[in-house]
């Protein structure tokens, strides 16, 4: 086959791996020869640089290029050009000026295109994540928000079929620190409602009488529920700090305080000038026991302390060192006494 004849059939991929720096050296003289031998073939190549230019006039851009890793592909290829025989490049020198400012165009925006592609298609991912273990279960999303997933819990992330949305279905319980993207909000599906953000860090926990528990660490959240007597939604804005519950059985949203909404991630219990009932309600849902203390002098005392990385052991010892109290424990049960005084 002549190379007239060869030269009739240059496929639009081969003219790609052209403007990449990626042909072979006879690939490269048969182009070179390709183009001098009819303007409409130049044409051609114009038509494709064109075309990645136009794409690459998004606005904003997808991602910012990587322009040295493009200089380096394009000092390649100059240096293979650098190679041909002495000949063909005197021939083409004029037109190799202009060709290489096309080629460091085309691939500034080839590599910009494909790293915007990479990231696109990472982030129409669907994701699916479940905590089998018998500890925290800590993973990034593909839209870069981290997840941190309770015994037993599961999440399956999906972006939304138009691209405005991140959508998570949830089970279980879940911490989640939500990469900020004022353009594709956030939402959380766990079973009787839902849960909106833009980026902040947050606790959701889905009950076993499937309300769910919401508490705010960083930013604001949204909480919805579809109201039946009402055959309306009903909203509430959560801030930093604050929790609430969306109710199946009271058909509403309440605010509330859940000291213990992080104790599962952090192991850390704060309490400041607390009535002791209240203490031990949240050790009890916090260890999984029972606290048995129907003494109301006991349970009114107000209890100040932190614990970190405590088992409940240590923690029945040490409030009940503080008061001079004796504990009895039996299983998942302990008993609090009071001593008696010296007659």
């Amino acid at each position: 086959m002549s190379m007239r004849n060869e030269n009739r059939h240059i496929s639009d991929t081969l003219l790609a791996k052209f403007l990449l720096g990626e042909t072979s050296q006879k690939e490269q003289q048969i182009i070179i020869g390709w183009l001098e031998e009819n303007i409409a073939h130049r044409k051609r190549l114009d038509q494709l640089e064109e075309m990645w230019l136009e794409t690459g006039k998004i606005n904003p851009r997808p991602i910012p290029v990587n322009k040295h890793l493009a200089w380096k592909v394009l000092n390649k290829r100059l240096d293979h050009h650098e190679k041909l025989s002495s000949t063909v490049l005197t021939k083409f020198s004029k037109f190799k000026l202009v060709l290489y400012s096309a080629v460091a165009a085309s691939v500034l925006i080839l590599l910009g295109l494909f790293n915007w592609y990479l990231i696109d298609s990472s982030q129409k991912q669907e994701f699916l994540l479940t905590n089998n273990t018998k500890t925290t279960l800590t993973d990034t999303l593909p839209d870069g928000s981290k997840v941190h997933l309770n015994q037993l819990a599961q999440i399956n992330y999906k972006p939304s079929a138009d691209g405005h949305k991140r959508v998570v279905q949830l089970k279980g319980e879940a911490f989640f620190k939500v990469k900020r993207d004022t353009l594709k909000p956030f939402i959380i599906h766990a079973g009787i409602g839902s849960v909106k953000v833009l980026g902040t860090s947050f606790n959701v926990k889905i009950k076993k009488n499937r309300d769910i528990d919401v508490s705010v660490k960083t930013g604001r959240v949204e909480l919805f529920y579809p109201n039946k007597a009402l055959t309306d939604t009903l909203h509430m804005v959560l801030r930093a700090g604050e929790s609430g519950l969306i109710s199946l059985q009271k058909d509403s949203i309440i605010k509330m305080k859940n000291p213990s909404a992080f104790f599962w991630m952090d192991k850390k219990l704060v309490f400041r000038n607390k009535p002791l009932k209240d203490v031990f309600e949240v050790l009890e849902d916090c260890y999984a026991v029972k606290i048995n203390s129907n003494n109301p002098s006991i349970n009114n005392l107000n209890y100040t302390s932190t614990f970190i990385n405590k088992d409940i052991n240590e923690v029945i010892k040490v409030v009940s060192t503080s008061f001079n109290f004796t504990y009895t424990s039996e299983g998942n049960t302990y008993t609090i006494l009071e001593l008696k005084k010296d007659e």
